[in-house]
């Protein structure tokens, strides 16, 4: 019996198996208790010894989680590990909140562990301290864009986050809507302000406009943020028809917290979600949103990642394409 076996019965990634039996904290309780069952059926036995001789041979990789409550980082992080399970690296996660400094834990990280590389899913690049600099290992941002950092070592793998955000409001727009809120991130994130300033654009565009004191609404990126979002969001503006979330799980949680005082989705407020998560595609309404493509990002990323680290290339900073999904949460309108 070894750990793919294990994998296997329980229908997990191996990555997961081997968090569970080093008592790693990133696995829910459900899998969890999955695997140690199966574990517990067989008798299984982790050899340390073979783990640390292995270990030895094996360059390890930090992955940095920003944000506890992400499908779509989640998501991304099941696709890494996925991606690493043959390669002679071992990868390190450590899950951070959204308000945590994930460039002041990196460095310490690399004080303390001295990984020959870092991912970042998720995170607020502009916001990176002085300390970054002293990370001389090669890093790449999945989902962000980073090319406003002066770093030889930082890369970068997103969609256009402002094209995507100008897209999805354009498509309000042509159903019908003017009145449009936003359930959007605080503007001192930059995809939250590069999502921000893609919406504007698009009204702008239309002649439309958008008071942001009355019709923008801060929220953190989860499902209880676009809850409690959107009931203050109407109580500002009773008269909008459309609503622009800037992640998927905002606009789940803005739909239950609307069925709830009454509103009915799409009938009265029509609402556009971001990522294109795979919940999304069994919520109810379907959701229509602006779809990131997870594997070419992953795939992007990791590919970069190991030029730089096994061919000293540069930093470099790409987009890949992204594509808007209707679902059945827009109405069209007069």
């Amino acid at each position: 019996m070894t750990i793919k076996d294990i994998a296997k019965e329980c229908g997990c990634a191996i990555g997961t198996v081997s968090r569970v039996l080093n008592d790693h904290p990133d696995v829910s309780d459900k899998t969890r208790e999955k695997v140690l069952a199966v574990v517990q059926k067989h008798g299984f036995v982790l050899n340390t010894n073979a783990k640390q001789l292995k270990a030895q041979e094996r360059k390890n990789i930090v992955v940095i989680v920003k944000g506890t409550s992400s499908p779509l980082l989640n998501t991304l992080l099941e696709r890494l590990q996925k991606k690493f399970e043959n390669l002679p690296y071992t990868v390190s996660v450590v899950v951070l909140d959204e308000e945590d400094d994930e460039s002041a834990r990196a460095v310490r990280l690399y004080y303390e562990t001295k990984p020959v590389g870092f991912v970042f899913l998720g995170g607020n690049p502009d916001k990176y301290s002085q300390e970054f600099d002293n990370l001389r290992v090669p890093c790449v941002l999945i989902s962000n864009e980073a090319e406003s950092v002066e770093s030889d070592y930082l890369s970068s793998v997103s969609i256009e986050n402002k094209l995507g955000a100008f897209s999805a409001t354009e498509y309000l727009i042509k159903h019908g809507h003017k009145n449009i809120g936003v359930i959007g991130g605080s503007l001192d994130s930059q995809v939250s302000c590069c999502r921000y300033e893609g919406f504007v654009n698009a009204m702008k565009e239309n002649n439309l406009d958008f008071d942001f004191d009355s019709s923008y609404q801060i929220s953190k990126y989860s499902m209880d943020g676009g809850f409690s979002a959107v009931e203050k969001l109407i109580e500002k503006n009773k008269s909008i028809t459309a609503i622009f979330a800037m992640s998927d799980v905002m606009a789940m949680g803005a739909c239950r917290k609307l069925h709830e005082i009454g509103y009915h989705v799409p009938k009265d407020i029509s609402i556009v979600g971001y990522d294109g998560i795979k919940l999304g595609e069994f919520f109810f309404p379907r959701l229509t949103t602006i779809k990131q493509n997870e594997d070419e990002l992953v795939e992007k990323g990791v590919s970069i990642l190991l030029d730089c680290i096994e061919r000293n290339t540069g930093s470099v900073h790409i987009h890949v394409p992204f594509e808007l999904v209707e679902g059945e949460s827009v109405r069209k309108i007069n």
